[in-house]
Formats: structure tokens, C-alpha cells, sequence
């Protein structure tokens, strides 16, 4: 039986730390399921999110790396969806995961790992170009 591994998040203006992060969490098991954040329930800015839900689904499933993508609300709704054995985030997570993701997680015997990436910021990358021009 594979190892379904699950990872999460908005992946607006994906770039090269996506990349290495989703890479890193395919290599955690032997299948790697992205949830995509619906447009809903982005945090939004005046200019976010910057590429629909659907575009940025269809990204993600482009990837050699990614055997299945979706669209989710949140983690919790990913969490149920997937059922996954392993739920990966980033290494700018650890210590900072909300409480009830853990707690899901624990409940349903979900293993909770981290990916050992540099950690890039798609809002650090956006800001820095509108400033410098």
C-alpha cells in the first residue's frame, strides 16, 4: 500500500520554493496530494489572489511531482478529503501550526512532517517587485 502524503496551500504566483517544497513532500511517500485554497478563502489583499483558483489548480496538477490535486477550503477540509498518511507543511510551520490541525491530525493517525526546503514568501517576492519598480 502507498504512502499518501498530503500538502496544502494557496500557491498564487508559484514559484521556485513551491517547487522544491512540493518536490520534498512527494519524496515523503509514495503519493503526493495537493490541496489548492479556494479563492473564498485566501487572505486577501488588494491584489490577492492574483491568479483564480482554477489556473492555479491546473499549475499544481502540471507538476511531475503531484499525483492528484483539488480545491479545499482550509487544511481541516483537505485533512477529511484526503485521509492521508502523512500531512506535510514547510519548515516556517514548525511551531507554529494552528492547534486544531495538530489535534486532527492526532486523532486520525495522521503524521505530521516537515519539509527541510528554503523557505520563499510569494507576498515578500510581490512586494519587492512593486517597490523596486
Amino acid at each position: 500500500m502507498s504512502t499518501t502524503v498530503l500538502c496544502n496551500g494557496v500557491f498564487d504566483i508559484f514559484h521556485y520554493g513551491h517547487l522544491l517544497y512540493l518536490e520534498a513532500a512527494s519524496a515523503m511517500g509514495g503519493r503526493l496530494v495537493v490541496a489548492v485554497t479556494r479563492n473564498a478563502h485566501v487572505n486577501k489583499g488588494p491584489t490577492r489572489p492574483m491568479f483564480d483558483e482554477a489556473q492555479r489548480l491546473a499549475i499544481i496538477r502540471s507538476l511531475r511531482c503531484v499525483n492528484d490535486a483539488l480545491l479545499s477550503d482550509d487544511s481541516i477540509d483537505a485533512l477529511e478529503a484526503v485521509k492521508p498518511d502523512i500531512f506535510a507543511k514547510g519548515r516556517d510551520y514548525i511551531g507554529k501550526m494552528e492547534k486544531r490541525h495538530i489535534d486532527y491530525c492526532k486523532a486520525h493517525g495522521i503524521e505530521i512532517m516537515f519539509t527541510d526546503t528554503p523557505v520563499y514568501s510569494a507576498t515578500a517576492i510581490i512586494n519587492a517587485r512593486f517597490r523596486n519598480g
